[in-house]
């Protein structure tokens, strides 16, 4: 399991974000819509399945990086 110390999130365009981390690379993005981050799951955006939506970026990127 890796830690969210590590990962490395990168704004991208619509309210995506891209999440990455060291050992792994891309894991996944989040997008930011109507006030909630949907985590999807893939190494590109055109690839990717959706594993629910959060209140907050922080908790977004726990249950993606801790999956």
């Amino acid at each position: 399991m890796e830690r969210t110390l590590n990962t490395e999130v990168v704004p991208l365009e619509d309210g995506y974000h891209r999440v990455s981390t060291p050992a792994s690379g891309v894991i996944g993005f989040v997008r930011e819509h109507d006030g909630r981050y949907e985590v999807l799951r893939g190494r590109v955006r055109q690839a990717t399945r959706s594993e629910g939506a959060y209140s907050t970026m922080n908790v977004a990127l726990i249950a993606l990086t801790h999956a």
